[in-house]
Order: C-alpha cells, then structure tokens, then sequence
C-alpha cells in the first residue's frame, strides 16, 4: 500500500514535515502569493474563531497516496467507469463536500495558517470568503487582513440574489477589499445568469476583479450518471463564464478559479480571446500549467493552492516543476502577476 513518503520519494519539490504534512522542498528562497485560500471564519457553515489553538487540517479534499496521481488536474485516480447514479450517489455527494468544508472550517486557524505560511515559503495569503444568498461572510475575511496586514489580502463574497448586491460591492470597494470571490452554479441560479452579468459589471465599474470558482468534472463518462448528478458535476462548467465574458467590456478582470479544473485548456483559448483574463491554478498537475504557459504566456496565471482544502505545497511544487530553469515565468506565477492585480508590493 502506497504511503505519503512513497509520493514525496518520486517529486523534487515536496516533502513530509514532522506532522507528516506535505511541505515544499525547495533551497532557493521564494517569493509567493497565494491567490487561493480561505480561513475559518469566511464560509458557509458555522464559523470557527481563526484564533482557536491546536485545531488539526484533515485536507479531506486530497486523495489517499493510493489514490492521488499529481500528473493530472485535481491529482485523483478515478474510474471513469464508476457508477453516479441513483440517490445514494447524490448523498454520498453531498456529504463529501459538507465533510471537506468542515474539515476546512475546522482547520482553517491562524496557527495552521501561519505554520503552513512559513514552511512553504507564503508571504501572503489572498483570502476568498464563500457567501451565500442568505448570509454574507465579507466582513470576516476584511477582519482577517486588519488584523494581519503581512499575512493576508481579503476578497469580498456577494450572491448575486442578495437584494443589498449592488450597495454591498461599491461599499466593500470603498473600505479597502481587493476582489471580489464568488462560487455559484447554474442549478442555484436557475440557468437565469442576468444577476451574476449585473454583479460582473459592478465589480468592472468599481474596478474590483472578480474570481470565480470555474470548471467541469469530465472525467466520469455522462452515460454513467443519473441526470442530476451530472448537472451537479457540469454546473460551473467553463462555458458558461466564457459566454458572459463576451458580453463584458475588454478590461474587464476576470480569474478563472482552478484553471477550470480539467477545462483547462478551454480556459486556455478564453484567455487568448480576453486580454485581462487570468487563470488561477490550485488543483492543475505540472503538465496542465506547462499547457498554459506554452498557450498564453506565464503573465496570466497566479499561483493559488485552495488551502485549507488542500495543502499549499501541492500546487506550489506542481508551479515549481513546470517553471524549472525558467525564473522569469516562475517569479511571474508565483508573486508578480498577483501584485500587478491587486496593486500590491510584497515584502521581500
């Protein structure tokens, strides 16, 4: 049976901290961004003090080392023959995803984060709370950064149904948040996308970019799920973010979050087609962001991790082993492009 020391044994760039945690393996000192995270205050379960000690991160969003295969996007064997139908997939489903946020609420703390800052080399964590229609999480995260002005940047989270959509976004814009994060799907919006069109061309008039969580799961073939999983896995496919971005102006800042996933390379051509379009690349394998780079250039991709979904070492050793001998593309990723976005300089 495969062990995490028998995963770190085949890459250059991780390795096992005395907890057993991946960490990044790496003598050269880097300077890095992380466009992707969230804490455990910012989402939508109960939230947990971010100051609570000796909370331990599961990363239940990781495969098993006997599953987990980091030459690919999302880095998990799967069986593209297995079975999603009926109800008992749907729940399974569903309390995989209820289990990751919780772990992720439960793990999210100052401790875990400052532990994970330091051994991976994070000068600042861009912060991306996750709100609902009913409840607003902005204002946790713009505590996050009073509070820790060197350690994170903070996004704020709209729901495009939120009645108070428009005089949220311009006053958030006005007492300092950087973006705007948001994660919704087709399904929740009724396939009816003039609010989350409304709640672009906000943010582009208030001059905020907008990351939003993007792509497909198409590793499962569509025969072998029931109908409504298969609106679940499809439900924030690329299109439907590249439709809307034709009706955007051209400066619009827009950041395809996880690279699309596996639509990666649809992302690919959605960027050569919009000039301030970006792709964030938490959950892409080395392969997924060398693709990148050959098709549009190191300039438009930001490093991001997801943590504490996933550790931030995994997506930074896969950005590492993709800009090898290159230092140019590799400190563009890693901090550049990120300090271009959010009008930032990072302490060196």
């Amino acid at each position: 049976m495969l062990t995490k020391k028998d995963v770190v044994r085949q890459e250059k760039y991780l390795k096992l901290n005395t907890d057993g945690e991946y960490v990044i393996d790496c003598d050269e000192k880097l300077t890095v961004i992380d466009f992707h995270t969230h804490m455990s205050n910012v989402l939508p379960l109960k939230k947990v003090d971010p100051n609570k000690k000796g909370n331990k991160i599961t990363y239940k969003a990781l495969p098993g080392p006997e599953k987990i295969d980091l030459s690919i996007p999302y880095w998990e064997k799967v069986n593209p023959e297995e079975q999603k139908k009926g109800l008992k997939s749907l729940i399974q489903f569903s309390m995989a995803g209820y289990s990751i946020f919780k772990d992720m609420c439960n793990g999210g703390t100052y401790e875990n984060c400052f532990k994970s800052q330091k051994e991976n080399m994070i000068a600042k964590n861009v912060v991306l709370p996750i709100s609902t229609k009913r409840h607003d999480c902005s204002m946790e995260a713009f505590k996050l950064e009073k509070e820790y002005p060197d350690n994170f940047i903070a996004f704020c989270s709209v729901h495009p149904l939120d009645k108070k959509m428009k005089e949220k976004i311009i006053y958030y814009k006005d007492i300092g948040f950087r973006g705007l994060k948001l994660k919704v799907t087709d399904m929740e919006l009724k396939n009816d996308f003039q609010p989350l069109l409304k709640l672009m061309k906000i943010c582009h008039e208030e001059g905020l970019p907008v990351l939003f969580h993007t792509g497909a799961v198409n590793n499962i073939k569509k025969e072998n799920c029931s109908t409504t999983m298969w609106k679940i896995l499809q439900s924030t496919r690329v299109e439907i973010f590249g439709h809307l971005l034709k009706k955007m102006p051209s400066d619009f800042s827009f950041i395809f979050g996880h690279s699309g996933i596996q639509e990666y390379k649809e992302v690919a051509e959605y960027l050569k087609v919009f000039p301030m379009c970006y792709a964030e690349l938490s959950s892409q394998s080395s392969g997924s962001i060398k693709y990148l780079i050959n098709e549009v250039g190191s300039q438009r991709l930001l490093f991001g991790s997801d943590w504490p979904a996933l550790p931030q070492a995994l997506t930074l050793s896969r950005v590492l082993s993709a800009t090898e001998g290159d230092s140019a593309c590799r400190d563009s990723i890693l901090y550049k492009n990120a300090e271009r976005i959010l009008l930032c300089k990072t302490k060196y």
